[in-house]
C-alpha cells in the first residue's frame, strides 16, 4: 500500500491552480504609500482527534503565518503554512479566505509549505487514500482553515506604513543527504557533499523601526523528526526545525512580530543531525537508527542556531522607503520523466537503474519584486546547487529562490544526481536535465520579467 506521503504526489499535479501566465495586478488602491501587514494564528487540532493521519499527539505548535504588502498600486500576500505540502484545493481555500478578508486577488497570493515532515497530510473530499479516518481530516482541514483566517485577520488589522530592506548571512545546520555506499547512493549526511549555506532575510519594519515581518529563505528540509517514534510508538506532530527557528526570531522581536520560513532549495539537503537517521546495512538493506523524544532537544538546538543567524541578519538590514511591489505568473516547458509514486521506486541503495522518458510538461513558476529583492517561487524541490545557480545569476541584489510554493511537485535533481541514481533521481517526475534547463530560463524570465532594482 502507498504512503499517504506519495499519495499526495499522485494527486497534486492534477489538483494544482492553474492561472496562467504572464503579468497579474490586484485592484489599485490610490495610495502611493508603502505599508505591510503581519499575521500568525496557531493551527489547533481538537485534542479528541488524535490520531490523526499516523500522529498520536502533538509536540509543538504549526502555524499559519501571513504577511500583506501594498505599494499603491498592486498588492499581494504570501501565506506559509506548517504543513508537509499543500493540496491544490486547501490552496484554493486558503486563497478564498484570504480574499475574502484582505480583498486580494487569488493570482496575487503565494501560499507556501513550510515541509514539516512531521505534520498529517490533510485531504479533500474525494482525495483521501482508503483508510483515512475522515472525521479526523475534516477537523484538521477546518483547523488550519479557521488559522488562516485569524492569521488573514490579523494582518490586515495590522496594516500599516512601513519599509523594507533585505540581506544574508550563512548557516550550518544543513548537509548534503546523498551519501556514497558500497551498494549505491542512498540518504544519510554528506559533508564533502554540495549544501547552500545561504540564509537570506527579508526585513519589513514599521515607521519607528520595529519589525513587522521577518522573512527567512534558506536551503534545509525540515526534517529532524522525519520517521522518528515516541519510545511508545507513536508520533508526534511538530514544526520541526523551520518552526523552532521561527518562534526564535519572533521571541526575539516580540507578539506584533510575525517570522516566516519559505524553504528553499532543498531537494537534497536534511539537518546536520537527525533524531532518526538513515543507515545502509551490511547487507545493503535501507534502515533508520532512531533516539526518539530526545531528537526534539536538536530541533531546539539546530533552531535556536538558525533563528540567531536570522536575527543577526536582521540586525544587519536597514529598511528603506517606497519599494516597488510586481508579481508576475509564468509558465515554463520542461524534460519528464515516467514516475509513478504508488510504486516502490527508491527503497533502498542501487548500482543500476533505468529512467523511461516522458512528454514535456509545465513548470508554473511565479515572480515577484519587492524592491530589490526578487522573489521566485517553484513546486519542485530542486537541488540546493540549482538554487544557488539562479541567485548567482540574477541581476537583483538579493533573491530568493523558494520551493513547495503553490502546490508540490516530488524533486528536480541537477544532473549528476541521476548519474548517482540517487533517492531524488528515482523520485522525480523530471528527467535529467530539467533542472538546469528550469534555471536558465528562470534567470532569462528574471532578466525579461521584473525590472531589477539595484
Amino acid at each position: 500500500m502507498p504512503s499517504r506521503r506519495d499519495f499526495m504526489a499522485t494527486i497534486a499535479p492534477g489538483a494544482l491552480v492553474a492561472l496562467g501566465a504572464g503579468p497579474v495586478r490586484a485592484a489599485t488602491t490610490g495610495k502611493p504609500a508603502f505599508r505591510a501587514g503581519s499575521g500568525r494564528a496557531d493551527i489547533v487540532f481538537p485534542s479528541g482527534r488524535f490520531p490523526i493521519d499516523g500522529f498520536t499527539g502533538q509536540h509543538d505548535p504549526l502555524a499559519v503565518r501571513i504577511v500583506l504588502l501594498d505599494d499603491g498600486t498592486t498588492r499581494l500576500a504570501i501565506v506559509v503554512v506548517d504543513l508537509t505540502s499543500i493540496s491544490g484545493e486547501l490552496i484554493t481555500a486558503i486563497r478564498t479566505i484570504v480574499t475574502d478578508v484582505a480583498g486580494i486577488a487569488a493570482p496575487d497570493i503565494i501560499v507556501s509549505a513550510s515541509h514539516t515532515f512531521s505534520a498529517p497530510h490533510i485531504f479533500a473530499a474525494g482525495q483521501a487514500p482508503p483508510g483515512t479516518d475522515m472525521k479526523a481530516n475534516a477537523a484538521a482541514w477546518q483547523a488550519v482553515i479557521q488559522a488562516a483566517r485569524q492569521a488573514a485577520t490579523r494582518a490586515l488589522a495590522s496594516l500599516q506604513p512601513a519599509r523594507l530592506g533585505a540581506g544574508q548571512g550563512t548557516s550550518r545546520v544543513s548537509v548534503n543527504r546523498d551519501v556514497r555506499t558500497p551498494y549505491g547512493w542512498w540518504l544519510g549526511a554528506d559533508d564533502a557533499g554540495d549544501t547552500d549555506p545561504t540564509v537570506s532575510v527579508l526585513r519589513i519594519d514599521r515607521l519607528d523601526g520595529r519589525p513587522l515581518a521577518i522573512m527567512t529563505n534558506f536551503a534545509v528540509q525540515s526534517s529532524v523528526m522525519d520517521g522518528s517514534v515516541t519510545s511508545t510508538g507513536g508520533r508526534l506532530v511538530t514544526a520541526d526545525l523551520a518552526g523552532a527557528a521561527m518562534r526564535h526570531v519572533e521571541a526575539r522581536y516580540g507578539p506584533d512580530a510575525t517570522a516566516l520560513f519559505m524553504v528553499g532549495a532543498a531537494g537534497d539537503q536534511a539537518p546536520y543531525l537527525q533524531a532518526s537517521r538513515p543507515v545502509v546495512n551490511a547487507d545493503g538493506r535501507a534502515a533508520r537508527i532512531d533516539i526518539h523524544e530526545a531528537g526534539f532537544a536538536i530541533v531546539d538546538l539546530l533552531g535556536a542556531r538558525l533563528g540567531a543567524q536570522i536575527v543577526d541578519v536582521t540586525e544587519q538590514i536597514r529598511a528603506v522607503d517606497a519599494p516597488t511591489l510586481d508579481i508576475r505568473r509564468e509558465s515554463i516547458q520542461v524534460a519528464s520523466q515516467a514516475f509513478s509514486p504508488r510504486t516502490d521506486r527508491a527503497t533502498g541503495p542501487v548500482t543500476t537503474f533505468s529512467y523511461d522518458a516522458g512528454p514535456p510538461v509545465a513548470l508554473p513558476v511565479v515572480l515577484v519584486r519587492i524592491g530589490d529583492l526578487a522573489l521566485v517561487g517553484v513546486q519542485p524541490e530542486l537541488a540546493a546547487g540549482l538554487g544557488a545557480r539562479i541567485r548567482a545569476h540574477s541581476p537583483f541584489a538579493h533573491t530568493m529562490v523558494a520551493t513547495m510554493v503553490d502546490g508540490g511537485a516530488k524533486y528536480m535533481p541537477d544532473a549528476r544526481s541521476y548519474d548517482r541514481h540517487t533517492y531524488e533521481a528515482r523520485s522525480s517526475p523530471f528527467a535529467r536535465g530539467a533542472g538546469e534547463a528550469a534555471c536558465a530560463r528562470i534567470v532569462a524570465l528574471l532578466k525579461q520579467a521584473l525590472p531589477a532594482a539595484r
